[in-house]
């Protein structure tokens, strides 16, 4: 039996620069959100006691309010950053697993689900994998 931990996020949408539909901007904007992303993540992960793996499967959904048309493929600066803040071999991240490669880690991407009455938000679910065979 696998286990899991969830954590939710409180963006309504992707930081500034964190888009792939955000306009080409100073480098720095990007960056101010990777670092908040990865360490937030980091602390997330952290606080849910989320103990070193082999390897992880990683869920992103993006819980919203609205019917407003959206793409999942336009999250993919951010959830790199999540991924990151999980998993990453250098720089601010938890260090569940070793990288966050395809060796270590599964990355699924990101679903969208409608909730009338949610608060728009992301959850990233880290469920533990085993080993390659």
């Amino acid at each position: 039996m696998s286990r899991s931990w969830t954590f939710d996020l409180a963006f309504e949408r992707a930081p500034k620069g964190l888009s792939a539909n955000d306009r080409p901007g100073h480098w720095s904007v990007k960056a101010r959100s990777t670092s908040i992303v990865r360490t937030l993540v980091a602390a997330h992960v952290r606080g849910a006691n989320v103990p070193a793996l082999n390897r992880c499967r990683v869920d992103v959904v993006w819980v919203v309010n609205t019917r407003h048309r959206r793409d999942e493929d336009n999250l993919a600066p951010f959830l790199k950053a999540i991924y990151d803040g999980i998993g990453a071999d250098k720089g601010i991240s938890a260090h569940v697993v070793p990288d966050d490669d395809p060796a270590h880690m599964e990355k699924v991407g990101a679903t969208i689900r409608y909730e009338r009455d949610a608060v728009a938000h992301f959850s990233v679910t880290i469920t533990e994998l085993g080993a390659v065979s």
